[in-house]
């Protein structure tokens, strides 16, 4: 895109021996961890997940195309200091990616366009009730 994108990982972990890549993003929250599913949507979590796999993907290329699988998970301190670790599905970090691509080319439109009067969907749609 021509904005680029930055991320700075918490933890990044190589596995040479089970050619597997761990990205651990460490969240604390005032809630409990029963909670935490919910709160990938509302804070958009899901995107910073996203855009993390992305940047490993491409940092370290060469492992991804030796067929090294990548593994995300969302470490979470709740409120009582419970810890928890929640991996993400292969499935469900495909459909971030997806849903992320929607969003950068959404961001791409009005980056390319400098048009931020309104969002993408009634910019460039007609939207009817």
């Amino acid at each position: 895109k021509p904005f680029g994108l930055k991320g700075v990982l918490d933890n990044i972990k190589i596995d040479h021996d089970s050619r597997t890549i761990y990205i651990n993003d460490l969240k604390t929250t005032g809630k409990t961890i029963v909670d935490f599913p919910e709160t990938v949507d509302f804070y958009n979590y899901w995107a910073q997940a996203a855009i993390y796999e992305r940047l490993v993907s491409y940092q370290h290329v060469d492992l991804i195309t030796q067929d090294y699988k990548v593994i995300f998970n969302f470490v979470v301190i709740d409120r009582y200091q419970q810890v928890y670790v929640f991996e993400v599905s292969k499935d469900t970090l495909a459909d971030w990616q997806i849903k992320l691509e929607e969003k950068l080319t959404e961001a791409a439109w009005h980056y390319n366009e400098k048009n931020y009067n309104l969002p993408y969907k009634f910019a460039k749609t007609k939207v009817i009730l």
